[in-house]
């Protein structure tokens, strides 16, 4: 009996004491709803992943492009710059140098003149700008035509030799050829070719071109250190005078297209000169610093 009470109180403490669990009713609509959801998310999931990658794709297409225009523009503009860059060589009044050019093409520059040419000389082409006066020898080479742009007349050659005058303050353009042929253009075409001893005088202010035959060794004797004067007019040996002593000259209205002269200058002085002018033409001079001034006897 005692043992049979001791139960009955122990399972009585346990039946106040303790926390069933619930029976158990799932809710198999709502379970359904939940895995449905988890299987459209990944669905769309799956459908948006290719246009995404399309998107990117396009993207990195875009910036690949922009990179390889980029590099064309860049690369373009460096050369391009690189090509406008240019060596200049100018010879002051009174001097003359001689210049050798990336092609070993040969240059004697006259006074009071300048040569220009690209950094990219003889890469493709080969060409100069000549403002005054210049001997060329000029390097063959068959793959490459040589160009001496001055004034309104280009000189194009590939190997040969001829000089070039071309003074902002002279009334003509001239080009001599002392070897082998040259051919002159304007801007847009050939207009005469030149053998050894040819010449092409051009008057400026006409437009007009006279070929004649020259004297080469006259024309270039100022590149040897001499100045040959034959039956010249005295505004053509003042001018040659100014650029030779790096002088000014003026001289009377008077004189001008009435006197010619016929001499050679080489290791004279200045005074020298106007001294030997004295005696074939009776004038006076007058000379301060730079400034000469050149007049009759009164």
């Amino acid at each position: 009996m005692e043992n049979i009470q001791m139960l009955e109180e122990v399972y009585n403490i346990y039946s106040i004491s303790s926390v069933l669990p619930s029976p158990l009713n799932p809710d198999t609509q709502k379970a359904w709803q939940h895995v449905n959801q988890k299987i459209s998310a990944k669905n769309r999931f799956r459908k948006r992943l290719p246009s995404r990658l399309k998107y990117a794709v396009a993207i990195a297409a875009v910036v690949v492009l922009c990179l390889i225009i980029y590099s064309v523009i860049n690369n373009y503009f460096r050369k391009n710059q690189l090509s406008q860059q240019y060596t200049e060589i100018v010879t002051p009044m009174g001097q003359k140098v001689t210049v050798m050019l990336p092609d070993s093409s040969s240059v004697w520059l006259n006074s009071g003149s300048s040569l220009k040419y690209a950094r990219d000389f003889n890469s493709r082409e080969r060409e100069v700008i000549l403002k005054g006066e210049a001997f060329f020898e000029i390097k063959k080479d068959k793959s490459k035509r040589f160009r001496v742009k001055s004034g309104s007349l280009n000189v194009d050659v590939y190997g040969t030799s001829f000089n070039v005058k071309n003074y902002s303050d002279d009334n003509i353009q001239e080009v001599t050829v002392a070897e082998g042929i040259v051919g002159l253009s304007d801007r847009s075409k050939e207009i005469h070719r030149l053998t050894k001893g040819d010449q092409a005088i051009l008057n400026k202010e006409q437009g007009k071109v006279i070929y004649t035959k020259g004297d080469p060794d006259l024309v270039t004797s100022w590149k040897n250190n001499e100045l040959i004067f034959r039956n010249t007019p005295i505004q053509e040996v003042v001018k040659y005078l100014e650029r030779w002593y790096g002088v000014n000259i003026t001289i009377d209205d008077a004189m001008k297209n009435e006197h010619n002269y016929t001499f050679k200058v080489k290791t004279e002085s200045f005074r020298e000169i106007l001294d030997m002018m004295k005696i074939m033409t009776p004038f006076r001079y007058q000379v301060n610093g730079k400034d000469v001034k050149i007049m009759y006897n009164k």
